[in-house]
Formats: structure tokens, sequence, C-alpha cells
């Protein structure tokens, strides 16, 4: 550059965007010239205080020899762009800068000036810390609670995961990572429905699931609980994906513990509430006519007390055998119409007081199916006893079993009442432990809300299906697709 410094500081103030403060050095890069933003920038008084100062001096030990070796490149390369360092003011506290260098030549090309254009990144420089610091203590509490977290750019196909998702997946730090790195070590029994679980995301926007993880490093297995979310573009075209990973193996077994605690209990349980039971059906039966009705009344609260007990007591050991993969199976032949009018024979009484219009449609020529009279029992008591319970005086119950058309060698089970129905906003959970909708708390006192619960488990040993209809006041209408023949019967214990 030929120009002269003269106006050099007002000139550069006109082209350099939000410069911070303008300084000129000559060739042994001391300073000649300062504008009013370095002084306050650097905490100096008047401009005499600071010319004749080696710009080096300026730089704080660690960055000087860097600094250095830059300007003495310059000479050569004639500029300097986005260079950082640390400053010190006259306080000697520190600044972080950034500066871009130019050198000015005389008409001969021999450099005469160093004009140095000095902005301050401090304030930048403190959010990126605040960042970086929040990134921190994020990867700190997700290794505390064994949470990790993930995402998938599907236009791209790239992926990020957070350092707690490697740690959980026994993976280097940062490698390249993929769909098929969440997949690789899934237990083989859950690969599956991993995948599945993907699919789902995209078609859904959202997906649920439980799996088992198989530690390259041990062998040990472990069970994570993931989650997922896709946002789509406006064509509903799906453009990403988050998700996270925890791992609740603790949870699980603590969840074991008390399956086999419950199983117990109620093993211990129902041989007591038995004979309550007994006895007290035998002296309302046998003995009525010496009892007065007030003692009649009261051991009539009793039998009805000890029944439900029993029913309560029989729920939760049904579940506590299915959880730990306990449950006996004895597949064999049975008519489904058949089973089913059997149970409908231990509710004929209630059913009775209670006026319900009972409907059985059974389709003809129906196969047999081959699985366990007392889990396809346990299917049908279970939905004729809801129906029953939810469903006012005089109102309908329909029971359907006929070929699924949608599916190959399926049955289809439909029972529809027209009942208190289920809520909406509960449509999500009614398939969960110990879970009853409000509007059943309310006109029915009594429920375990193991009901649904315990013929979902059953289900997976059948290789099964379950789903529902319902609308509020007006009604229910479960389905339920079983296979002719079961897929597979699990070794291991199931979880919901």
């Amino acid at each position: 550059m030929t120009d002269s410094t003269q106006d050099i500081l007002p000139s550069f103030r006109r082209v350099v965007l939000f410069p911070e403060s303008v300084l000129v050095l000559n060739t042994n890069a001391n300073i000649t010239k300062v504008d009013k933003q370095t002084l306050e920038m650097f905490g100096w008084e008047n401009e005499q205080e600071f010319i004749g100062k080696s710009f080096s001096d300026l730089i704080v030990d660690q960055d000087k020899e860097n600094v250095q070796n830059e300007f003495q490149k310059i000479l050569l390369n004639k500029n300097i762009y986005g260079l950082q360092c640390n400053v010190k003011r006259k306080d000697e506290s520190v600044l972080r800068i950034s500066l871009n260098a130019s050198v000015f030549t005389d008409s001969q090309g021999a450099p005469q000036e160093i004009v140095v254009v000095i902005h301050d990144i401090t304030p930048h420089l403190s959010e990126l810390e605040q960042v970086r610091e929040a990134q921190k203590q994020l990867s700190e509490a997700q290794q505390i609670a064994n949470f990790g977290s993930w995402e998938w750019d599907m236009t791209s196909n790239k992926f990020r995961w957070t350092d707690e998702m490697y740690r959980l997946f026994s993976l280097a730090p940062q490698s390249e990572v993929n769909n098929d790195s969440l997949v690789a070590y899934v237990l083989e029994e859950d690969r599956e429905k991993v995948k599945n679980f993907l699919n789902q995301s995209i078609a859904d926007g959202e997906a649920v699931i439980d799996y088992r993880f198989v530690d390259p490093q041990n062998g040990s297995i472990r069970w994570f609980h993931s989650r997922s979310k896709t946002f789509y573009d406006t064509n509903h075209k799906a453009l990403r994906m988050v998700g996270t990973v925890h791992d609740v193996t603790r949870e699980k077994e603590l969840d074991q513990v008390k399956t086999q605690f419950l199983s117990m209990a109620s093993h211990q349980m129902r041989g007591p509430l038995t004979t309550i039971n007994w006895h007290a059906e035998m002296l309302l039966n046998s003995q009525s006519e010496g009892l007065t009705d007030t003692q009649k009344k009261y051991i009539q609260e009793l039998y009805n007390a000890s029944k439900r007990t029993v029913r309560l007591t029989n729920d939760i050991l049904t579940v506590s055998e299915l959880e730990l993969g306990r449950m006996p199976f004895k597949p064999e032949k049975l008519s489904l119409p058949k089973v089913a009018k059997r149970v409908l024979e231990d509710y004929e009484r209630k059913i009775a007081e209670q006026k319900i219009n009972l409907k059985e449609v059974y389709s003809e020529n129906l196969p047999d199916i081959v699985t366990d009279l007392f889990l396809l029992k346990t299917i049908f008591s279970e939905l004729i006893s809801n129906a029953i319970s939810y469903t006012p005086p005089e109102g309908t119950i329909t029971l359907t079993i006929s070929v699924d058309p949608t599916h190959t060698n399926t049955f289809l089970i439909a029972i529809a009442d027209t009942g208190y129905g289920i809520p909406k906003a509960e449509h999500d959970k009614i398939f969960s432990k110990m879970y009853r909708a409000t509007n059943a708390k309310v006109k029915v006192m009594s429920g375990t809300g193991l009901g649904l619960y315990i013929i979902k488990l059953i289900l997976q040993l059948n290789g099964g299906e379950i789903g529902f209809t319902s609308e509020e006041n007006k009604g229910t209408t479960f389905n339920i697709t079983i296979p002719f023949v079961p897929k597979a019967v699990p070794t291991i214990p199931l979880r919901s």
C-alpha cells in the first residue's frame, strides 16, 4: 500500500465494520499512533503513556511468542487476519482480542507502518464459556442420571450423540455413529423391536420403547428406556429426529424384586382367603335358617369382601408370574366359543342382577386355537368382568368371535358394551398397571386396575394384540387379535 497513514485512523473507521480500536506500529512493532478507543480499551489516560511501547508488551506471556511470530511474517505476507490473543490492560486485567493488521509501504514498496484493528471479543468469549459450562453441566447431569440424548439430521443423515450416549453404548467418544449403532448390541430378541421403534417415530411423530442391551465389554445385560420425537417440514417430510436413552437397569431390578415379593405374598395369602371365603359361603348356604337378619347381613358382607380380596390376590399373582416369566404355558387345542361360554357361566348371576342384555355372536366353522386354557379363560374373564362392571343396568354387551379378515390364521375377539366409556385424554394410559379411568373410579368403587394389563401380558405370550375404541358415556369396544397357534413362547421375563 502506498497510502499515507496521516489520516489512517478516520479512514479505517469508515471502512472497518464496528472497529473497537485502531493503532499504528512501525516496522519494529512499536506503537506510533493510537485512537481514543484504544486508550479506553486498554485503560490508559493519554496517548503519550501508550506511544513508544512495543506491541509485544501488551500481550500476555503465554501468547507472546505466537503473536511475535505472526508479526515477523507480516512484512512478507502484508496482512494478518483474525489473530486471537489475550492482552493486558494498564490495571493488569486481561482482555481477549481479535486483530487484523495490514502493512503500508512507500512509493518504492518498502514497508513503512503497520495498521492494526483490534476487536474486543471478551464479552463473546464469556458467552461462549457460559455455553461450554452449560454443556459441561448437562454432560455431568446426564452421566449421573445414566441419561443420554441423540439427534439425527435425516436430510444429511448426520448423527450427534452426547457424551453419555457413547458411554451407555460402550463406544469411543466422538466416534462415527448411525442408526446401526443403536441396534448393534441390542439383545437379539429385542432387535426387531428397536428397528420398529425408529419406523414408528417416523410414521407417528414419536415412539417409546424398553429394550435390552448387551455390553460388548463385559457381556452384561442392561435395560434401556428410549423415547423419540420426529420433526417434519410443511409437506410432512421427516427432517429431524431427536431421542433419549435412559439406563433403567436398576429400576427393572427393583421392579423384579417387588414382583417376586408380591408373588410370594399372594401365594401365602391365597390359602387363608380361600378358607374365609369357603366358610362364609357355607354359613350363608347351610346355616342361614339359624341366623338373624343382622347376622346374615354381616356374613354376606364378609363373603363379598373375601371374594373381592381373593380376586385381587389372584390378579396380583397372575401379574407377578407373567412378569417374572414363570407362568406355565401348556398349549392344547381349544374351542374359543366353548371356553367363552364356560366363563360366561360364572357371570350369569351378575348379568341377571343388572338386567344386562348379553349377545353372543360366533362365526361358524371356527378352527380350534392352540393355547393355554388358564390364560385363555383369564382373557375372557377379564374382558367380561370389565364390560359388566362398567356397563350400567339394562345396558348391552356383545361378544363376537370370528376369523380376522385382515390377518392370516388369526382370530378376532371383540367385546362391545354400552357403558361409561373411557375419556379420550386417558386412552394412552388404559393398559398401564393399576390404572383405572377417572370416570370408572367414580361410577364403580371396586376394581384392581390390573385386568387390561394382564390381558396385554398374556397376549404377548400368544403373539396377540389388543386395541380399543371408546367414547365417553357411549361405550367401549375391545378388539383382540390372536393367532391360531402361538408364534413363540418367551423364556425371558416380560416387561411392558
